[in-house]
């Protein structure tokens, strides 16, 4: 059974160096060359790998994009659990979203395009990913659950319904976001609607959020 063991370890140990050498790969193509020339052969033969090294990880160019961005809001991620205490639900959904944002444009404009490129990307399928694999759902999921715990929350809201909610308002955002090439402003305008949505969903409509209003604003 050691051995066993062990030989998992080893192997998804390599196979997590191979995610990392795509990943320096497609970040330096998109650097050098922009969106247009990342493609599976161009990521492989800059990393130095077979095709089919890549298609073991990942099933297309879309999937690892979705991996980058995962990759890259993982510290923001953090800064966001630290940030949360002393806040209820609404509020910590609403700090959660301010660090993606701020993700998203440390990313940048090419790399976010990427993810509405194809029709059918699973990086927007949250009801059916992974729990490893999710980014931001997952624990606004938790904050959801933990609001109708705590009486924040109406109790017959439905969390998937919400979730999608949630998501496809902060979605369209940055899919506009894109289209105007970043002069949208997407952290005021997000910030906006899901405080209007997370209002309508709490007992109290009227609830406080406390946190620092973000500067207004349409378009920058």
């Amino acid at each position: 059974m050691g051995r066993k063991n062990k030989y998992v370890s080893v192997q998804e140990t390599r196979a997590q160096v191979t995610r990392e050498k795509l990943l320096a790969a497609a970040i330096k193509l998109v650097n050098q060359h922009g969106m247009k020339y990342l493609t599976v052969r161009n990521v492989c033969d800059e990393a130095g790998l077979s095709t089919g090294s890549f298609y073991n990880l990942f099933s297309g160019k879309d999937e690892l994009i979705a991996y980058y961005l995962k990759h890259a809001f993982y510290r923001f991620k953090l800064q966001a659990e630290e940030s949360e205490a002393g806040h209820n639900a609404l509020e910590k959904t609403l700090i959660i979203y301010r660090f993606y944002i701020d993700c998203c444009k440390e990313v940048g404009l090419e790399f976010v395009s990427g993810l509405y490129s194809a029709n059918l990307n699973p990086f927007f399928d949250f009801l059916h990913r992974e729990t490893e694999d999710e980014l931001i759902l997952g624990a606004v999921r938790s904050y959801l659950e933990e609001g109708k715990q705590e009486g924040i929350i109406k109790p017959d809201i439905d969390i998937d319904e919400a979730l999608l909610r949630i998501a496809g308002t902060v979605t369209g955002l940055l899919f506009y976001w894109c289209t105007f090439k970043g002069k949208f402003n997407i952290a005021y305008q997000a910030d906006s609607m899901l405080t209007l949505y997370l209002r309508s969903i709490a007992v109290d409509p009227t609830i406080e959020i406390n946190l620092e209003p973000l500067e207004p604003g349409c378009f920058e």
